[in-house]
C-alpha cells in the first residue's frame, strides 16, 4: 500500500501538471502571447545586454525563491541522512534538482527535441552546479530550527 500511494501521488501530480502545461501553457497562454506580439505589445521588451537596474531587480527578487529553499531546508534537515552539513547540503541540492525538472527531465526533453548533446550538457551544467552549491551553503548557514525557542524558565 505504501508504494502504491507513492506511485499514485506521483502519477496524479504529473498528470495534473502536464495537463495544465499543455492546455493552458501551450494553448491559451501561448495564443495570448502571440496575439500580444502581433499587436506590437511586446516591442518594448528589454533584450540583452540588460541594464544595471534590471540586473539589480533580478538579484533582489532571487532572494524570494532562495528564502523558500532555506525555509524548506530548515523544515527537513533532520530527515536528511548524514551528520555532515556539507554532505547534507549536497543531498538537499540534488533534491532541489529533482523537484525543478533540471536533473533529468529538461535535458531529456532537449535531446528529444533535437538539441545536440554537447549543447544540452552545457545548458544543464549551470543548474547542476547551482543547486548542489546552494544546498551546501544553505546547510552550512541555516539555523537548526525555524524559530528561536528558549528552554530557559524565568
Amino acid at each position: 500500500m505504501y508504494w502504491l500511494r507513492i506511485i499514485s501521488a506521483t502519477i496524479l501530480a504529473a498528470v495534473i501538471g502536464f495537463l495544465i502545461h499543455v492546455l493552458y501553457g501551450q494553448g491559451i497562454a501561448i495564443e495570448y502571447v502571440q496575439n500580444a506580439a502581433e499587436n506590437g505589445r511586446l516591442n518594448d521588451v528589454i533584450m540583452q545586454p540588460y541594464p544595471t537596474w534590471l540586473i539589480s531587480v533580478a538579484s533582489f527578487t532571487a532572494l524570494i525563491p532562495a528564502f523558500g529553499k532555506v525555509f524548506v531546508y530548515i523544515l527537513i534537515q533532520d530527515k536528511l541522512p548524514s551528520k555532515n552539513k556539507i554532505f547534507k547540503g549536497a543531498i538537499f541540492g540534488i533534491l532541489l534538482l529533482f523537484v525543478s525538472d533540471d536533473l533529468f527531465r529538461m535535458p531529456i526533453m532537449n535531446i528529444v527535441t533535437g538539441n545536440p548533446l554537447d549543447v544540452v550538457f552545457i545548458q544543464s551544467l549551470e543548474k547542476w552546479i547551482i543547486y548542489p552549491l546552494m544546498g551546501i551553503f544553505i546547510a552550512i548557514l541555516a539555523p537548526k530550527q525555524l524559530f528561536f525557542i528558549s528552554n530557559k524558565v524565568d
